[in-house]
């Protein structure tokens, strides 16, 4: 049983020989000593400290370091090199985060940051370091490379660095993050860019030529439909369970979504909790919907045990779920029948949105359906829809003060 006693206002749980101890300071806050080994030049025992909000937080801290010490792989932060901690972050931070995150801060590290910036110790790496990185990405992608990274991917390999950099402050690592006075590359905001009603009746109307030509029974005339009177995200679409479609409420819900990691595909809950939501669905889409059922059944039957029973909305023909970029690659197909090239998958979303926002769809259920996490990001997103919506409503007044003038 650990001893408890006050000392000069803080409270101290010890622990046996070799395993630190940890101190709840007057303020709260929890901190974590421990011995890593003796200084050569003065005899004395060198210590090392950890803080935290909670205990257990300082606790998972001094226990990686116990077991460092003991495995022989425990690094002194002043011999700490960039590449080691950003390692030992990422494996911290592993269990923590989705696999789509985790493979894109490891790309950052092992493609960007570590060779080039790997082998500098962590106390010396300096904010010009980073700027000289950002800026040769910029100009010359890839190390020894041609042409330059985007701006939005020099950001992430910064953002990566930054949060890491972040981490190390917290725990005492390096007293502040130089990563502060970088210039961020200015990021360039692609045009949004809507179907008209024109062009959907086209891109529809191909979509049906092209599944009648080719006898083809893939899910591609119901899935877009569904995406563009409802705007959900490609891989909500292709996450969708017949479980979660509601024929009788006239509804679907929201909760699960099929991703691509590095090397399978694989099925997680939304990001965020707005992401779980329920979508009302008209009745020209339950009809399509009814529809493709029954020919997904009928050729489920018509395979028999060959059919991988997944309760997909949206399947291959063997019942297997669909690779998101093979999906795409149908969709920029069909774009390009209908003469629509210059269309992204994502467009389907801004489509359903602008047109909701013209036709009278209230800002605040839109960011509902969208799964938007904050009514900023909706309004933010759909500003450009917003001067046509004000002169509407500025007639709409003129129309009601009229009345009210004459009475």
């Amino acid at each position: 049983m650990a001893n408890k006693r006050v000392n000069g206002g803080v409270k101290e749980t010890r622990r046996g020989n070799n395993e630190g101890s940890i101190f709840q300071r007057s303020n709260g806050y929890w901190k974590a000593q421990i011995t890593v080994g003796v200084d050569p030049a003065t005899g004395k025992q060198k210590k090392r400290q950890f803080s935290g909000k909670t205990r257990g937080e300082v606790a998972k801290k001094l226990t990686a370091a116990l077991n460092g010490l003991q495995t022989g792989t425990y690094t002194e932060p002043t011999l700490l090199t960039l590449e080691k901690w950003l390692n030992d972050w990422l494996t911290g931070r592993k269990p923590h985060i989705a696999e789509n995150t985790y493979s894109g801060y490891e790309n950052a590290i092992r493609c960007h940051l570590s060779p080039t910036l790997g082998k500098i110790k962590l106390k010396d790496l300096k904010t010009r370091d980073i700027q000289t990185l950002l800026n040769s990405k910029l100009e010359n992608g890839r190390v020894n490379g041609k042409g330059g990274l985007c701006p939005r991917t020099v950001k992430y390999i910064y953002d990566t660095l930054n949060t890491a950099l972040l981490q190390a402050v917290k725990e005492r690592i390096i007293p502040y993050n130089i990563a502060d006075a970088v210039e961020i590359p200015k990021q360039t905001k692609r045009e949004m860019t809507t179907m008209t009603g024109a062009e959907i009746e086209v891109f529809f109307e191909t979509v049906r030529n092209y599944q009648l030509n080719h006898h083809h029974t893939s899910p591609l005339f119901a899935a877009f439909y569904l995406d563009l009177s409802t705007g959900i995200r490609r891989g909500e679409l292709l996450g969708l369970h017949w479980q979660e479609v509601d024929f009788e409420k006239k509804r679907v819900m929201i909760k699960t979504q099929l991703l691509r990691g590095k090397k399978r595909l694989y099925f997680s809950e939304p990001k965020t909790a707005k992401s779980k939501r329920t979508i009302s669905i008209n009745d020209s889409t339950i009809e399509i919907l009814r529809d493709h059922k029954r020919r997904q059944n009928e050729l489920r039957l018509s395979l028999g045990e060959s059919y991988q029973d997944n309760g997909l909305v949206f399947c291959t023909d063997e019942g297997q779920p669909i690779d998101p970029r093979n999906f795409t690659r149908h969709f920029e197909t069909l774009l390009g029948k209908a003469g629509l090239t210059h269309y992204r998958f994502h467009d389907v979303r801004h489509t359903f949105a602008t047109i909701g926002l013209e036709n009278g769809i209230s800002p605040k259920t839109l960011q509902e359906m969208l799964g938007h996490s904050t009514f900023k990001t909706t309004m933010d997103t759909y500003s450009h829809v917003t001067p046509a919506m004000q002169k509407e409503a500025a007639a709409t007044m003129e129309t009601a003060l009229k009345v009210c003038i004459k009475k």
